[in-house]
């Protein structure tokens, strides 16, 4: 045990020491990390999330009270007059205090109830977990969206900048009668669009930044580039472990797990008001509080009271078709969440995947067309080439150049999904990839994480026993602390032990 603390406090040293190293171009640049955390502090929707989970968890403590005995005390005072034929009339005054105690010995659907308190905690956490998922990898889109359109607008400018030096060659080359108007207004239409696409670039960096400053609630900040040739790879690479995982461990997945469980729950309390309810009833009034005895006059009675319900003109009936037909609508959902997980999760991998090769190729593109200008160029000096093909040459060399950018950040946000997909997506994976890409530049396949649930934020403390792992893919899922068995199918087969794990890590993000 001591060697897990050791490692994670390691795993912990190092996230601290990489929080504070100078990133490359940009000193004071907001890398991945930072913005996150800063937007997972700013979400009013995120805050809302773990406020409705907060009060989620009141289900345990108000279901077992409905178990526990209940004492109500009170107190009086009267006015007594009595009027009986040949006595005298008699008035006094009568106060005092009475004390009763109920103690519910049979109310199957308050044990039901109680049963049922644990899975709606479950989903409440569950559902903070998803929206932090969803929160990180929202701002993760309009981080990377903001460098993206940085690099457009950079792109851009280039290409104006080249666009501009060939027009004014072309000005001097027809001023010295070597030149046509024709080759003029090809250059002055391919200006044209270069300053298009720069205003293009501009208008949505503005945008960009704007939403990213909506999520992390901070304006002005810089932002730390993506270094060239940083492409991230999986491990494992067969996509149908991925899929698996996201079927059994997407958080859509395991929320409709416990809804089909909440809903079975409520099943059993419409059965159980067929049932009969049994209850220990005591009440002690001391002497003064007698009510009716002209006498102080103390009182105890104590009684076993069991109703049996006989007729309720079909209500209970009703409510049981009603919530046979929510369970039944619930396992639906499951199924739809079930297949939806496995479909998103093949269609992030093959991005991921597409993305790498796609990077790849447009790499050899830009280096390609960036020797093709340089060819046009110099034939174009040797008069063997016209203004027009190195207008041409330069517009391919350009727009290879921005479909690398957007390809780029495509392949870092299509991780990212995956990594949603299946419930793998929390500040610690955002940390890695910070790390990797911004810090390292350079990195290779990591070890395993040694951490535990003290590392992570907003994740429930579970104390289940483990289940061994079986599949490929490190399991990060969120899980309920539930001490029953629960008969389905996600939920069955998560790792639900907070303890740390000595095994290597399957999923690393890979910087080329």
């Amino acid at each position: 045990m001591s060697v897990f603390r050791n490692r994670r406090f390691t795993w912990m040293t190092a996230l601290a020491m990489l929080a504070v190293l100078p990133l490359p171009g940009r000193a004071d640049a907001a890398d991945l990390l930072s913005v996150v955390s800063d937007a997972l502090d700013h979400d009013p929707a995120l805050a809302a999330s773990r406020d409705a989970s907060r009060a989620a968890a009141q289900a345990i403590p108000k279901a077992r009270a409905a178990l526990l005995p209940h004492a109500s005390g009170g107190w009086g005072r009267a006015y007594n007059g009595i009027v009986t034929e040949d006595f005298p009339t008699q008035h006094y005054w009568q106060s005092g205090w009475t004390v009763g105690l109920t103690q519910p010995v049979f109310n199957w659907s308050s044990w039901t109830a109680y049963r049922q308190a644990d899975y709606i905690v479950a989903r409440a956490r569950l559902q903070t977990a998803s929206a932090i998922q969803a929160a990180i990898l929202s701002v993760s889109q309009a981080y990377f969206d903001t460098l993206a359109a940085d690099d457009e607008v950079a792109r851009a400018t280039d290409y104006l900048r080249a666009v501009d030096v060939h027009l004014a060659l072309i000005r001097r080359a027809k001023a010295a009668g070597e030149a046509t108007l024709v080759d003029i207004q090809d250059g002055e239409a391919s200006h044209a669009q270069a300053q298009l696409q720069l205003l293009d670039a501009q208008s949505q960096v503005r945008l960009a930044r704007a939403a990213l400053e909506r999520l992390a609630g901070k304006t002005g900040d810089a932002l730390a580039p993506l270094p060239p040739g940083t492409v991230p790879t999986l491990q494992p690479a067969d996509g149908d472990a991925w899929v698996t995982q996201a079927q059994t461990r997407g958080y859509p997945v395991q929320i409709g797990e416990v809804e089909l469980q909440v809903a079975k729950f409520d099943t059993e309390k419409a059965r159980a008001a067929r049932y009969p309810n049994v209850d220990l009833q005591v009440t002690h009034t001391p002497a003064g509080a007698g009510g009716g005895y002209a006498r102080p006059t103390t009182t105890t009675t104590g009684m076993l009271s069991v109703t049996i319900p006989i007729l309720s003109g079909g209500e209970i009936s009703a409510k049981v078709d009603e919530a046979r037909a929510m369970e039944d609508k619930a396992r639906d959902e499951l199924d739809a969440a079930v297949r939806d997980a496995g479909a998103g999760a093949r269609d992030a991998w093959l991005r991921v995947t597409a993305g790498q090769r796609r990077v790849a190729a447009l790499e050899q593109v830009a280096q390609r067309t960036q020797a093709a200008l340089d060819a046009t160029r110099i034939g174009f000096g040797a008069g063997s080439r016209t203004s027009l093909d190195v207008l041409r040459a330069t517009d391919s060399l350009y727009a290879s150049r921005r479909d690398l950018i957007r390809a780029r950040y495509d392949s870092v946000l299509a991780l990212l999904k995956l990594l949603s997909q299946t419930a793998m997506l929390d500040v610690d994976e955002v940390a890695r990839i910070n790390a990797q890409l911004f810090v390292s530049g350079t990195a290779q396949p990591a070890s395993a994480v040694t951490r535990s649930d003290s590392t992570r934020q907003d994740v429930p403390d579970l104390n289940m026993p483990a289940v061994a792992q079986t599949g490929p893919i490190r399991e990060k899922a969120v899980v309920p602390d539930i001490p029953r068995t629960i008969p389905t199918r996600a939920l069955n087969a998560m790792d639900m032990a907070p303890a740390v794990s000595t095994s290597t890590s399957n999923y690393v993000p890979i910087v080329r």
